[in-house]
């Protein structure tokens, strides 16, 4: 089982310390989302990430700043992708995209396709290949998902650290 950790839209206090703690524990990759962040705020936030953390690190949204902080890559819906080819062809580092269902990456050209390293999806699909993962909600789990991407659920737990062990043992 793989997991993508996702973080918190919100910011709050010790989460950097929670996400380290976190990683300890099989964790694949973190989803770094915060779009109420100005540029300045996100970039302190990403230089909080120990390097070994940011190495294994997607930006949801912003590719330049991705690039800029050396980290794994971005993370974009797949809409951006179909307008935006000519940038995801150009961009370096690694490319994850959001659909709906596997079908959605039909929209995006050939040559982007081939670049791109992660699909998130939000219906699991028959069959998911190494680099699919599936939208899930640390508190309801299905048992039969092999890649989860924890989108919400694990930041409302007293204890997220222990709420994160059982998910990885279950």
């Amino acid at each position: 089982m793989r997991y993508i950790l996702f973080t918190s839209v919100e910011s709050f206090v010790d989460e950097v310390d929670l996400i380290e703690k976190i990683f300890a524990n099989d964790v694949d990759y973190l989803y770094v989302q915060k779009p109420h962040m100005n540029d300045r705020q996100l970039e302190r936030y990403l230089l909080s990430i120990p390097e070994a953390i940011r190495m294994k690190t997607f930006l949801c949204g912003s590719p330049s700043m991705a690039q800029e902080f050396s980290l794994a890559g971005f993370h974009q819906p797949v809409d951006w992708f179909v307008r935006n080819a000519d940038a995801a062809q150009r961009a370096s580092g690694l490319l994850s995209v959001e659909a709906e269902c596997l079908e959605d990456l039909g929209r995006i050209s050939p040559e982007v396709r081939s670049k791109i390293f992660q699909v998130i999806v939000k219906n699991k699909p028959e069959e998911i290949s190494d680099n699919v993962f599936v939208f899930c909600d640390a508190t309801e789990l299905p048992d039969n998902v092999l890649n989860r991407a924890i989108v919400s659920g694990i930041w409302e737990f007293a204890d997220s650290v222990s709420a994160w062990g059982r998910l990885c043992h279950k």
